[in-house]
């Protein structure tokens, strides 16, 4: 992490301006994590903070301290709007790109504020920020956030929320460990974060243990009549229309780690996931090891994200969607097969 960076932070958090901190739409545990984190810090050092989502994040993180403060702007527009408008510096945790924001981002654009990203995603668009910390190569913002307090020379004041916080970015962003993002310093992270108090089995009970009845048989329908599997391709994907989900009284966060069972699939690479919500359908694509999903969503679904985890959004139907999918396949036919 560059030095100078820190110090020009430290420079424009001097006077103890008031702060606001985002993320990005569809929020995931890492941008909660990482923004909760963030949030409890500033507060421990006697700033004037608020966290303001886009949208709602999962149930399953709702155990989080703090999270019942957090701001949903799409359902409390006038009491954001008031917030942003007298925050003097404004952070945007876990994306790189003011579009990522979706309802919140013409606000944010007009917004006088100092902006600083904090980030993990590649190709950040650095115009629009005054200050970026990008680091594609970390495991997750969780883990940039901690060594910025370490920069600071402020580990002391991370207490057991602040741990608790960045552990649940750290791990659900690195698949429980399992992604290629995850180095030796991430543990050694994590190792530290322990010591602080974050209880292991405790957290991922209650991020991965406390499903809905619903929750569990829109899985089994998924995997039963919803799962496409192309072995000539190494590919596999689900499909979920506005009619299944609201067939299983769908909430935010049930389709979360839906796209890993496609993966999973012995001899698969390719693993997307089609969800029909609002009038759009939504994509969530992963691969195994040397294929590009990230290169793959920007060239044929104007979308982006990690180069083994990505997302899109597609305004055709779901069926000219997957025919389309279905037509781009034969093109990487020979690369999918090689890995």
């Amino acid at each position: 992490m560059e030095a100078h960076k820190a110090d020009i932070l430290k420079g424009a958090l001097e006077n103890k301006p008031r702060i606001v901190i985002t993320s990005h739409t569809r929020p995931d545990g890492d941008a909660v994590g990482s923004a909760l984190a963030l949030h409890h810090y500033f507060i421990k050092k006697g700033f004037s903070s608020q966290v303001i989502l886009p949208d709602k994040f999962p149930a399953f993180l709702d155990w989080l301290e703090g999270s019942s403060d957090i701001l949903i702007y799409n359902k409390q527009k006038k009491a954001s709007a008031a917030v942003l408008e007298k925050a003097r510096i404004v952070f945007s945790v876990d994306y790189n790109d003011l579009e990522r924001t979706n309802s919140m981002k013409e606000i944010l654009k007009a917004s006088g504020a100092y902006k600083v990203m904090i980030d993990h995603h590649p190709d950040p668009d650095e115009a629009a920020f005054h200050l970026t910390f990008s680091y594609p190569g970390y495991s997750s913002t969780s883990e940039i956030i901690y060594y910025l307090i370490q920069q600071f020379g402020d580990e002391v004041y991370i207490c057991k929320h602040i741990a608790e916080a960045l552990f649940a970015g750290i791990l659900t962003d690195t698949g429980s460990f399992r992604h290629s993002s995850t180095r030796k310093e991430t543990f050694e992270a994590v190792a530290h974060l322990i010591e602080k108090g974050v209880d292991v089995a405790l957290i991922n009970h209650r991020v991965y243990d406390t499903y809905s009845e619903k929750r569990l048989r829109l899985l089994g329908f998924c995997l039963s009549e919803r799962l496409v599997v192309l072995p000539e391709y190494s590919a596999a994907f689900i499909y979920l229309t506005e009619k299944d989900l609201e067939r299983f009284d769908y909430r935010q966060g049930d389709t979360e780690g839906l796209v890993n069972y496609g993966l999973s699939v012995e001899g698969i690479n390719l693993a997307v996931l089609f969800t029909e919500k609002n009038g759009e359908i939504r994509l969530s694509l992963r691969s195994k090891v040397a294929f590009s999903v990230n290169d793959f969503a920007r060239k044929h679904f104007s979308g982006g994200g990690h180069d083994r985890a990505a997302g899109a959004t597609s305004t055709k139907s779901m069926e000219d969607t997957i025919t389309y999918f279905r037509s781009l396949l034969p093109q990487y036919k020979e690369q999918l097969n090689a890995l």
